[in-house]
Parts: structure tokens; C-alpha cells; sequence
């Protein structure tokens, strides 16, 4: 890296360098037969220029000729991209957690046994097909640049991903266990998903109409899409973002909470720098309904004139290989704060409405603006405090600082989610439900 770095520095204003590389296997098995093996090594290395007031890049998967990825990046720089910031210097960034040995020893034979505990605690127990994904990864990432920084970490993770299919279709509720080393898929959330597949073995039709909604965490995205992106420095720096000249204001029901967790120990994901190696902090966004503070990188920082957040992420709600990705204002490890009821006092205080499990369409709607329209993937009813099945078919619309007005009750656990966040469920009055013609 220091030698890409020196010839990058020889041609350019301010230079950086990113690599990172992936190590990652996982196994998947239905009904208790293997299915699919995976194993990959990734690796890359992204270059980024500052030259004249703007800004090339390159990248390579397979650093070859040090020289080309340069000259590559040189001829970026004739799509005139203009960049007024500069790369950070050193910051007084803590150590990162030392990667637990067990998941760098972990093989096919050990995912395969943490498969096989889930199955064996699940048999019997429910009618359907019982699909389970085991997965390790490590990731080692590094970032220099000729201000002098030049930070690294390690990091290790495992996860088992649950789900349980509805009979004759390919419907399921679903669950995600991740840690940071080797460790079962706790019994106790695996009676709790088996508990709500049965509650939603019968089909039933829905009426239309406005009812109470209950987002659960793998539905979560629906809304927190939405609000990350009004947040980003680059709506409001285009001026298009409706919480625009609200800060300080509220914006939602005080029993709303959302921020960022990077530095969280707990989290598979914590990191103490972004990927421009700024610091990184637990980052307030709305705080009890009022709207604190901007997502923003090093780019969207300088345009308005505002102090780099450390949420300068290569990645996003569309996926992507990070080497392939620019630093862009990204809310990582996001969370939502618990409130101080249990599910089950949720659930027997719906008097009518639905439970949104997993949506369908997220990206429908004018995300900007706050809108969407989802299916419901899968979604149950829920009449006078108990679930009376899975609805056949179903959507739910609305309007997202409208829906989060009428918030009735935060779960007190917060949970993983499928798309990385740690979220309690939600319970919201008034929201719009269609039955499906």
C-alpha cells in the first residue's frame, strides 16, 4: 500500500489508498440435507486523487501494475468532478477488538453442526420446510493517505439465518443470530419463531381500511430507508429534503429514536474509523421525535461547511462489492431505541391490525419524500389482542413522518435484523392496510 500510496503522491495534490480483503464461507441446508457450499477470498485495492479542486479513482481487484491503477485514476479526473475537501490526518482512534480465533478455525464441519443444533431443536416442532444458512467471515481493512493516516482493522463474525416456510409456498418467518465469535443460535428466540409460524398457519382475508400497524425489525428498513436518505448531507446540500431547515424541530412522536452505533461493542460491525478514516461515534439523528443531526462524509461535510460525522461508508441499501464502491453518507450499524413494552403487550393491545414481519417493494414510492407501499411478506391479522392467521394477500401505504406520529408503543428488546441494523417493533395507529383484489 505505502508504494501505491508514493505513486499516487507523485502525480496528485492529496492521495489515499483503500484495500480490503474478504474471507468468508458459508453452508446451507433444507430440511436437514446440504444444499449449497460457498467459499471466497476477495481482495482489492481503491485509489482516490485530489488534484487542481478535483477528485479521480481508480480501483483493482488484483493489484498488478501499481503504475496503470494510477494512470487510471488520472483519466477519472478528466470527468471534472469537483472536491473541496481534503484527506484527514491522524485521529486519536482506540484499537480495534483482537478477532476471535474460533471463527478464523471455523470449516464446513463446524457450520455444518451449528446447523444441525438448529435443526434438531426445530424437529417436530412445525409443519413446513426448515431452511438454516451458517456463515463466517473475516474482514481486513486499511486506509493510508498522505496526510499521514494509516489505520487498520480485523474483524470476525459469524451468523446462523433461520427460516421457516409456510406449507406449499415459499412464505416464511424468518430469524438472524449474529456474534462476534462461535456460538449456538439461542434456544429461546427459536421457540419464539416457531410460536409465530404457527400462529400463522391459517390464511385469512383482510378488510381495508386504517388499522394499527406493527413494523417488526426485518421490516424495519421501510422506514429507516427513508428517513437516512432526508437525512443525508446530499439531500440537503441539493436542497430536496423535507427536514430541511428542522433541525431542532420535532419531527415524529417523541418515542422515536434513531442513530448510529458504529463504536457498539456488541455489534459484529463496529468500527472505530469509515472508510476515509475519519473517527467514528455513537451519532444521534432524531432523539425523542426531534431531528438532531446530518449523515455526512468528508465530501457533503465541506460543501456545507460542517464537521465530517465519520459516516463516510463505501456501501448501500443496493449492495455492491466495497471495492467497487465510493465513500458515500451512510448510517452504519443503525439503531431505533427500545421502549418499554414486551411484544406480547403489544400484540394483546391491537385491537385490529397487522404485524409487517417482511415487506415486499420497499424501494416503491417517493422514498425521499417519506412514501412507500409495501406488501406484506409475510404479514399476519390481528383481532381483539390475538393473531388470527397470515394474510393471503395484503399491503400497507402511507407516509412515514405521518405514520410516526401516531406511535403507540416501542418494544422494550432491540434485535437483529436481516439488513444489519439492531431494531425493536414499532406499534403505529391509524396506518393505511388494502386487502389485495
Amino acid at each position: 500500500m505505502k508504494k501505491l500510496l508514493e505513486t499516487a503522491a507523485r502525480v496528485s495534490d492529496q492521495a489515499e489508498v483503500y484495500s480490503i480483503r474478504t474471507d468468508s464461507s458459508a453452508l446451507e441446508m433444507r430440511n436437514g440435507t446440504s444444499t449449497d457450499l460457498s467459499a471466497s477470498i476477495q481482495s482489492g485495492y481503491a485509489i482516490r486523487l485530489l488534484k487542481d479542486g478535483r477528485i479521480g479513482t481508480a480501483y483493482t481487484k488484483n493489484l498488478i501494475d501499481r503504475e496503470e491503477l494510477v494512470e487510471n485514476a488520472l483519466d477519472s479526473l478528466k470527468g471534472n468532478v469537483k472536491a473541496g475537501f481534503s484527506f484527514p490526518a491522524p485521529a486519536n482512534i482506540p484499537s480495534p477488538m483482537v478477532p476471535d480465533d474460533s471463527i478464523a478455525l471455523m470449516g464446513f464441519h463446524d457450520l455444518h453442526t451449528l446447523s444441525e443444533r438448529v435443526l434438531d431443536h426445530l424437529k417436530g416442532k412445525i409443519e413446513g420446510q426448515i431452511d438454516v444458512r451458517s456463515g463466517r467471515g473475516i474482514i481486513d481493512l486499511s486506509i493510508v493517505n498522505t496526510s499521514g493516516l494509516d489505520v487498520s482493522s480485523k474483524t470476525s463474525f459469524m451468523y446462523t439465518f433461520t427460516s421457516l416456510l409456510f406449507p406449499n409456498t415459499e412464505t416464511a418467518v424468518h430469524k438472524i443470530f449474529m456474534s462476534r465469535k462461535t456460538a449456538d443460535f439461542p434456544k429461546g428466540e427459536l421457540d419464539n419463531l416457531v410460536n409465530m409460524y404457527n400462529a400463522g398457519l391459517p390464511e385469512v382475508e383482510i378488510p381495508t381500511g386504517k388499522m394499527k400497524v406493527m413494523f417488526m425489525p426485518d421490516a424495519m428498513y421501510t422506514l429507516i430507508w427513508r428517513l437516512s436518505t432526508a437525512a443525508s448531507g446530499k439531500s440537503f446540500y441539493n436542497k430536496i429534503s423535507p427536514l430541511q431547515n428542522k433541525r431542532g424541530e420535532q419531527v415524529v412522536s417523541e418515542k422515536f429514536t434513531l442513530y448510529g452505533d458504529p463504536i457498539d461493542p456488541d455489534d459484529v460491525s463496529q468500527t472505530f474509523f469509515d472508510d476515509e478514516g475519519v473517527p467514528t461515534r455513537k451519532h444521534m439523528i432524531i432523539d425523542r421525535g426531534i431531528f438532531k443531526d446530518l449523515i455526512l462524509n468528508l465530501d457533503y461535510a465541506e460543501k456545507l461547511n460542517k464537521k465530517p460525522a465519520g459516516n463516510g461508508f463505501r456501501g448501500g441499501m443496493w449492495g455492491g462489492e466495497t471495492i467497487t464502491l465510493l465513500p458515500a453518507p451512510l448510517l452504519q450499524c443503525s439503531r431505533i431505541a427500545p421502549g418499554d413494552a414486551s411484544l406480547e403487550e403489544m400484540i394483546a393491545s391491537i385491537d385490529r391490525g397487522v404485524i409487517i414481519l417482511g415487506v415486499l417493494g420497499a424501494h416503491s414510492g417517493n422514498i425521499l419524500n417519506g412514501d412507500f407501499s409495501v406488501g406484506l411478506n409475510p404479514g399476519f391479522y390481528v383481532e381483539n389482542g390475538e393473531i388470527r392467521g397470515r394474510v393471503k394477500d395484503g399491503m400497507v401505504a402511507g407516509n412515514v413522518y405521518e405514520i410516526l406520529k401516531n406511535i403507540e408503543h416501542v418494544e422494550n428488546t432491540l434485535h437483529d435484523s436481516t439488513t444489519g441494523g439492531k431494531y425493536p417493533a414499532i406499534l403505529i395507529d391509524n396506518v393505511s392496510v388494502a386487502a389485495k383484489d
